[in-house]
Order: C-alpha cells, then sequence, then structure tokens
C-alpha cells in the first residue's frame, strides 16, 4: 500500500464544514501576513474557555462527541510492530495516544523515526520497512492533540505565541560560523527555535556558546498598540520578524543551559527544537530582553480580551 494511500486510510473523517471545525482550527492573527499567530491551545486559560464554550452550546458539543468518536474509530485498525525481541501488537488509536501522552515506554520505548516493520494486515505480515511517524497522519495527530486538550488528557500550557521567522546563529571560533535557524516561539519565560538536527549534533552542540541576532527593538513600538494597529505594524517587517545582521543586536546563549526539546516533524528535513530562557540570555543592553517579555505579555492581553466576551457570554 503506498503512502499517500496509507495515510488516507489511516486519517479518519471528520465533519469538515462546521462551528466546531472553524473554532478549534481557528488562529489568532497578530499579523496581517500570518506571521505571527496565537492558537487557543498554546494557553491553559484560553483552552478552559473554549471547553467553556462547547459546555454551554448543544450544537457544537455534539459535532465534539463525533469528533471523539471518529479517533476511537482508529482503534478497530490493528498495528503490528517487529523489533529484534518481540511484535507487539497494538491499535492505530493507541499508537497515537502512547506518543501524544508520552507513554512510549508501553511499547518498548520504539523509536518512533527508526526504521521498523509493520504491518496492518497480520502478525505474521506482510510487512512494510517504516517508522512510526510514518504511519501518522499529520491532520490527525493534531486532532488527537485539540481533543485531549479539551478532555484535559494533556497538561495545559503557559502563553505562547507562534512565529514564521528567521534569525542569524552565530557559532564556533570567534562567532565565526553562521546559519540560519527558525524562531517558532516567543512564550513569557523564554524562546523556542528549531535548527536542523545535523548541525546541532556536528557543531553546536560541542559549544561552550553561540550568539543569537535578534531585532527585539521592533517590537518597542508594538506593546501598546490595538489589535488592528499591531497587525499593521508588524507587516512592515515582511517575512522577517525579529530578523537582524547587526552585532549590537547579539544575544550570547550558553548551549548547556538550552532546554532541547523532542516534536513530530512531518517534513522531511529532521529539526531539534531548543528552548532558551530569557534569564539565561546574555545582552549588552538588558533592556533588549525586557521588550520581547513586555511584547508577548502585551500580546497576552489582547488574546484575552477577544476571547473573555465568549465566556463572559456562556456565564450570562
Amino acid at each position: 500500500m503506498a503512502l499517500e494511500n496509507l495515510s488516507r486510510f489511516l486519517s479518519p473523517s471528520f465533519v469538515m464544514n462546521t462551528a466546531l471545525t472553524k473554532m478549534l482550527g481557528e488562529d489568532f492573527i497578530l499579523c496581517d501576513n500570518g506571521n505571527m499567530v496565537f492558537h487557543w491551545a498554546d494557553f491553559f486559560e484560553t483552552c478552559d474557555m473554549i471547553k467553556a464554550h462547547l459546555q454551554n452550546d448543544s450544537e457544537m458539543m455534539k459535532d465534539f462527541h463525533l469528533r471523539e468518536k471518529s479517533l476511537l474509530r482508529l482503534d478497530s485498525i490493528p498495528v503490528w510492530i517487529k523489533t529484534e525481541n518481540k511484535i507487539h501488537q497494538t491499535s492505530m488509536y493507541k499508537l497515537y495516544e502512547s506518543y501524544i501522552l508520552n507513554q512510549s515506554q508501553l511499547l518498548g520505548t520504539i523509536d518512533p523515526f527508526c526504521p521498523l516493520d509493520i504491518s496492518f494486515i497480520s502478525g505474521t505480515g506482510p510487512f512494510k520497512n517504516m517508522s512510526v511517524a510514518e504511519c501518522f497522519n499529520n491532520s490527525t495527530y493534531r486532532d488527537f492533540i485539540l481533543v485531549f486538550l479539551i478532555q484535559e488528557k494533556l497538561p495545559r500550557r503557559d502563553y505562547r505565541i507562534r512565529l514564521k521567522s528567521k534569525i542569524l546563529l552565530e557559532y564556533g571560533e570567534h562567532y565565526a560560523d553562521a546559519e540560519l535557524i527558525a524562531l517558532e516561539q516567543l512564550t513569557m519565560s523564554g524562546m523556542l527555535v528549531s535548527i536542523e538536527s545535523e548541525l546541532y549534533l556536528k557543531k553546536v552542540m560541542s559549544m561552550e556558546d553561540v550568539r543569537i541576532l535578534i531585532n527585539s527593538k521592533m517590537l518597542a513600538d508594538g506593546r501598546h498598540k490595538s489589535l488592528g494597529e499591531l497587525k499593521s505594524y508588524l507587516s512592515q517587517f515582511a517575512f522577517n520578524l525579529l530578523y537582524s545582521s547587526k552585532k549590537e543586536d547579539s544575544v550570547i546563549c550558553k548551549v548547556n543551559k538550552f532546554s532541547v526539546q523532542s516534536s513530530f516533524d512531518f517534513s522531511k528535513n529532521k529539526k531539534i527544537f531548543l528552548f532558551i530562557h530569557y534569564d539565561d540570555m546574555i545582552s549588552s543592553d538588558p533592556e533588549d530582553i525586557n521588550l520581547i517579555k513586555e511584547f508577548v505579555a502585551h500580546t497576552k492581553d489582547l488574546v484575552l480580551d477577544y476571547y473573555r466576551p465568549v465566556q463572559e457570554k456562556n456565564i450570562a
């Protein structure tokens, strides 16, 4: 079975054009070109607001239960995974569940990216050489996360905003080498970046420190703007929010302070995600880091002002 067909086979068929689908998939746009957004799943307070809205809207709750049942149908799809020691029998539902809820030890700590012999027919095959990650459908994986958040099976996050931007990472002797890395998220306590795994493992990981160039000063004027004003203001920076090539915008980061995070990446590129705490960033001007913190706090206020009327309507 071709991987494309397999992906379709393993993806449940949801009710596509419903108010629930629109609400669960909605991004709160902070920049007109979509390069800075917030999603309700990225903050525990908005998770609670969405859940309260569902509980007070019978039609949406009905759709939500249909979505739950659609995911549960994956429990009827058996999967056999052959390792050196044994053949593990499970289902597609349990496979998604175990990795999303970080219970992969239940399957003998199988590496989700390591090629294995996998069968959807029987314990005796035929087997196809593929990784567990290749069994997962991107949109289905996302729907599991959203449903598990509403069900409170997953831990809730502190506030964060998502970005599509590139910034410069300098490393090596006298920071002579440089690569563009992806700036993925800004949170209340730090930033999340992604880096090609080969670059990190072969070059960056062995460094004592690296230097990141980030133009936090561009956020200064955005800290007091309304949502409409902020969207327009950020759009002038095109596709490289916070990008800088100026040495005065450099921030030094100790590599051993990075929090290395794993995440499924459904693209062909292998990435490693690094969380860097603001308190671990060394800048020549401490105000540069404070600007990021204050900007993130301001967007949090904008988000809560947007979602709060829905919650107040439900309470009323």
